[in-house]
């Protein structure tokens, strides 16, 4: 039987770019050479795309693009071609015939729709969402306006457009009706780290947006809660949609730091988290059903806060971490899959469901 050909793309022009080395050299070393011929195609921060036949190695370290057997190489958005065109020196190009592309992109240019519309033209199967599904999970402002018209709870927040900075004070007049310092501030279209902020007072609130409009011309903020961090992930599998037990990031200071003004990192992931029967069950349902109501496909990670019993959706992650201690592998693990039957799950999905 033929190897199924894998185009894994990863790094890309983003803030995610190390993010994703980290995901393409896990699920790299996972797939099983025994069962695919694997396409490696790594996009430099320049934007550059580059056929990589090296050591999967170089691409934990970022080396993999100053390696001189690299040739530029695109997926082609022809049906004949139905794969990646490589371009040699000599002005020669080759193209390779591909049956799954699993990008592996982070952030706004592999998350929002862009890669997975540019499958859908080259009629190539890939993993996880369609464009629509990407691009309104990455958009906290269009996700939240869905999520709370099916009645799924989300963290309050206020919604600010770069156009909007010359009549800046009046706009934060409205926020500060509604909301209360201190604000959590990021871009509506990026990765949550990517250009987010917390702000105490209104000059920090200022300076904050100024970041965030940096990377996006949109951007929320939100009302800051110090309550429990939690994620669930969510599977397809066989036509049937599966969610796994729960995970908790257990802070080791307080979720907000106050002298640097960011989301403190220190943690460690607990599972499972420590629950109650009911609110375990409500954690899966409302994962679930967001799934449903965001027409996710495949997989997805989604992330919550629970705050006096009441739960907020903080996040869809259409393409969560693929590193081996990632949320989303992790909570796979405990689902019984093993890295590489993962890959081969989440695979097969998407040749089941392929249109």
């Amino acid at each position: 039987m033929a190897k199924l050909k894998i185009a894994v793309l990863f790094g890309g022009a983003s803030k995610d770019h190390d993010v994703s080395l980290k995901s393409a050299y896990s699920v790299l070393n996972g797939l099983s050479p025994s069962k695919y011929e694997i396409i490696p195609i790594g996009i430099t921060k320049a934007g550059r795309w580059l056929y990589y036949p090296g050591s999967y190695e170089a691409v934990a370290d970022g080396s993999w693009e100053s390696d001189p057997d690299c040739c530029p190489a695109i997926i082609s958005p022809d049906y004949v071609h139905h794969g990646i065109m490589k371009f040699f020196g000599n002005d020669d190009v080759s193209g390779q015939r591909v049956d799954v592309v699993f990008s592996l992109l982070h952030g706004k240019y592999g998350e929002s729709g862009r890669i997975q519309s540019l499958c859908k033209l080259a009629g190539i199967t890939f993993l996880g969402s369609g464009p629509e599904a990407s691009c309104n999970c990455l958009d906290k402002m269009q996700s939240r306006m869905m999520l709370n018209k099916a009645g799924i709870d989300t963290v309050s927040y206020y919604y600010f457009e770069r156009s909007e900075m010359t009549n800046l004070d009046k706009n934060i007049e409205k926020m500060e009706n509604v909301l209360s310092y201190p604000v959590y501030v990021k871009p509506a279209s990026c990765s949550s780290a990517i250009g987010a902020n917390i702000a105490f007072d209104r000059e920090e609130l200022v300076n904050a947006l100024k970041i965030a409009f940096s990377h996006h011309h949109k951007a929320i903020a939100d009302q800051t809660l110090n309550g429990r961090e939690l994620s669930c992930a969510v599977y397809e599998n066989m036509g049937k949609v599966f969610t796994t037990g729960i995970s908790e990031v257990v802070r080791s200071q307080s979720a907000i730091d106050e002298n640097c003004n960011f989301i403190a990192k220190t943690g460690t992931l607990q599972y499972p988290a420590e629950l109650s029967k009911q609110q375990e069950d409500k954690i899966k349902a409302t994962a679930e059903k967001i799934f449903r109501v965001m027409d996710c496909s495949g997989f997805a990670r989604m992330d919550f806060t629970l705050c006096d019993e009441n739960l907020y959706c903080c996040k869809i992650a259409t393409m969560p971490g693929f590193s081996e201690e990632s949320v989303f592998p992790v909570l796979m693990k405990a689902a019984g899959f093993s890295f590489e039957e993962m890959l081969d799950m989440l695979i097969e999905n998407a040749l089941e469901n392929k249109s």
